[in-house]
């Protein structure tokens, strides 16, 4: 299926300028491992994403399924001069051939079903073709006819080997093979017959690429060297540190040794005699003479490993630590990447935030932000300094928090923080596993204080942290422990009057369809919403957790057919978000994303793999930027985001934001009137004060498709927004200029 290109991100995204219903790609671009030139353009993998340079204008372009990409996770890249095609292999062996004004899609060795290792090791370009080594074969591509051909099996006795790349020399074609080089008369018919493929010399052994000139081959047989090419005449043997360059008799002309680079991947040399690397920390970089060079890097996060998403203070934190169910931690050391209010990206990693491995969440307060690790405690940032590291260290006697901290009964004195959250009054709470007291809290006046809820340490672990509009705390208990609610009685320091329920799926204990509980999130109407492996339920009444009465929570029974079902019961839930509407987002282990109406009971939207650009169907967190209603997805491939239509809405009528304005004549998207007062009246007039449109605010923003009553697009004019106040009265908001 053809598909046009559309490449229309930019270098920088900026959400603001980011139309409704649109999707902005927030991957990591910065470990290169591939490069090739195409015309006028470097490409690059990074991060196992694409992205591409205008040799002349620099400008950085991203590539991803928001602009046309088949899928995601690209392992290989390579460039057919003669079809001015460019090739993009993907780890999953799915294939796109992207070429001036479309990218066609190849799905056939994705699909097919074969016994062992599926992988596609190298592309090697010849004529009409592209040979793609493969863990199973030597396959056939056609680029004329964009279809799979022959797959070639080589070997001996039957016995077929794992082929890592091929050349052509002549009328010879050479495949490096994990056990020796094989060669055979490329005008053969019969490739397809291993007895037609003979062992080069004497050679055996791994072979890991082969490539050639005119007169000689160099074969890549050592573990240290990255990858070989052959460009304008010259070849190149990268390692970690220094490329060799030889011409085609594989004679030395020179070495490169590239200053502060560690970790080469890749290279190019480009028609215009410029050297191109991929460094895996430095990212895609241009050599400018002996000793100078340009880095071109799109923003983005320092990782697509997600654990947790917090949109806080109008930044977005991108929490890339972890653990293993609860257990054995990831020992991530990139810490958190920070997208800030301009839209540019920071890092705070293991060396910034102390040596604090493992971040999971994060609280911002008075400007600090406060750093949870599953790890060593919890790291304090005030700007760039850091201004203290929380921990209890036993067997150095130092304690820096009146004892709240302990650590962990089972880890080697390790402190496992879970979640940090701010309550209304600038207290900071959160939660630390395998301790007697996990619930703590610091106060603004600097004083801690932990709690107990009576429970054994051992193997006791937690989540997600909830306050909820009365102060009470709900925690997630991991490994199936269900949901604890605790009320301190507004006395911290007094624990005699505090109570505390855990939350089971008994009757009159919770009623929570199971104990396995992956999220927490409380509405705009004051619901807890809790996400299960059995979907999700409702706790319309939290107030009432202590006072004696009915409490339960309840599963929203939704019509199928001519039967009923409970919301999502079949899904494990592991991520909700509430927007501006109190509209749900909720996201599946294995089905996307999907958003509902305030009660739940409509199903507005349904994000998948198959239906929308979204990276992968394991979502692992959401978070919301209320103010401009961008939707932040998690996934289990990358982050990226889709703008919504509803926002926060304001108290009181504020003054009125209009995007875009003027609406311009190639413009077909909606218009999106921001800061209005929630679910507030809106009509559109003409000057004359002919009605044109009429809605409602989704929380404080209403939209308009540009169109009139009678569907059909407003002629060139300004137009005017009313909106009507608490008694009636309407009164103009802002002005639009359309045109047509």
């Amino acid at each position: 299926m053809k598909k046009l290109i559309f490449f229309c991100l930019p270098f920088l995204l900026n959400s603001q300028n980011v139309s409704i219903g649109n999707w902005s790609n927030y991957l990591a671009y910065n470990s290169a491992s591939n490069v090739v030139e195409a015309e006028n353009k470097i490409y690059c993998v990074a991060n196992k994403s694409l992205f591409y340079v205008d040799k002349y204008s620099k400008l950085v372009t991203r590539m991803s399924k928001i602009n046309g990409l088949s899928d995601v996770n690209v392992s290989k890249i390579s460039y057919s001069e003669k079809n001015k095609t460019l090739i993009v292999i993907y780890e999953n062996c799915n294939i796109d051939l992207i070429t001036t004004d479309e990218i066609y899609n190849i799905s056939d060795i994705k699909r097919k079903e074969i016994i062992g290792e599926k992988k596609i090791n190298n592309i090697s370009v010849i004529e009409n073709s592209a040979y793609l080594s493969c863990s199973f074969g030597l396959v056939l591509l056609d680029l004329i006819k964009k279809e799979i051909g022959d797959t070639y099996r080589i070997g001996t006795n039957g016995f077929f080997n794992k082929i890592n790349g091929c050349a052509v020399k002549q009328d010879t074609i050479f495949a490096a093979t994990s056990n020796g080089i094989y060669f055979a008369d490329i005008n053969s018919s019969a490739l397809f017959d291993y007895n037609n493929w003979n062992v080069y010399k004497s050679s055996s052994g791994v072979y890991y690429d082969v490539i050639c000139s005119e007169h000689k081959l160099l074969i890549d047989s050592s573990s240290f060297i990255n990858s070989i090419g052959f460009y304008n005449n010259l070849f190149f043997s990268v390692y970690d540190t220094i490329i060799y360059v030889y011409n085609d008799f594989l004679e030395l002309e020179y070495t490169i040794t590239p200053p502060e680079l560690n970790n080469i991947k890749d290279c190019y040399y480009s028609i215009d005699a410029h050297v191109w690397i991929a460094d895996s920390v430095g990212g895609l970089i241009k050599l400018i003479g002996e000793e100078g060079y340009e880095t071109f890097m799109p923003e983005g996060p320092i990782s697509n490993d997600i654990y947790s998403l917090k949109y806080l203070e109008e930044n977005l934190y991108v929490c890339h630590g972890g653990h293993y169910n609860f257990g054995l931690n990831y020992l991530n050391k990139t810490g958190v990447s920070i997208m800030q209010q301009n839209y540019y990206w920071k890092n705070e990693d293991y060396y910034r935030l102390g040596w604090a491995w493992d971040i999971v969440s994060v609280a911002v307060l008075n400007g600090k932000e406060y750093y949870a690790s599953w790890y060593d405690g919890i790291p304090v940032l005030n700007g760039d300094i850091l201004e203290d590291r929380w921990r209890w260290l036993k067997e150095y006697g130092y304690d820096n928090t009146n004892g709240a901290l302990d650590t962990s009964y089972s880890a080697n004195n390790r402190i496992r923080i879970s979640d940090l959250k701010v309550d209304k009054s600038g207290n900071l709470w959160g939660l630390n596993s395998e301790v007697n007291n996990p619930l703590f809290v610091k106060t603004i006046n600097d004083e801690w204080y932990s709690f107990s809820m009576n429970q054994g340490v051992t193997d006791l672990f937690f989540d997600e942290l909830l306050i909820d509009y009365i102060g009470q705390k709900w925690g997630v208990i991991g490994r199936g422990g269900g949901v604890f609610v605790y009320n301190d009685n507004g006395t911290l320091s007094d624990p005699l009057d505090d109570s505390y329920n855990i939350l089971t799926t008994n009757i009159g204990n919770g009623g929570l369809p199971s104990k396995q509980v992956y999220t927490i999130e409380e509405d705009l109407n004051n619901a807890i919403w809790v996400g299960t492996d059995q979907g999700v339920c409702v706790f319309y009444s939290p107030e009432m957790v202590f006072s004696g009465g009915n409490y339960d929570a309840q599963q929203i029974l939704i019509q199928d057919g001519d039967y009923g079902q409970y919301l999502l019961s079949e899904e494990k839930v592991t991520a909700i978000a509430v927007d501006g509407a109190n509209r749900k987002w909720i996201g599946t282990e294995k089905s996307g994303v999907f958003l509902f109406s305030e009660d739940g009971y409509e199903k507005v939207l349904h994000f998948t793999e198959d239906n929308s650009p979204i990276f992968s169907n394991t979502i692992i967190d959401i978070t919301i930027n209320n103010s401009s209603g961008e939707v932040f997805f998690g996934t289990s491939k990358g982050l990226l985001s889709y703008r919504s239509d509803a926002t926060t809405g304001s108290a009181t009528q504020l003054e009125t934001h209009v995007f875009p304005n003027p609406v311009r004549e190639n413009y077909t998207g909606f218009v999106a009137i921001k800061n209005l007062v929630n679910n507030v009246n809106v009509k559109i007039t003409d000057v004359h004060g002919n009605l044109v449109f009429e809605t409602y605010s989704k929380g404080g923003q209403a939209i308009w498709n540009g169109k009139n009553k009678n569907n059909e697009r407003v002629p060139t004019g300004i137009y005017l927004v009313y909106t009507s106040d608490i008694n009636g009265i309407e009164k103009i908001v802002s002005k639009i200029l359309f045109i047509k």
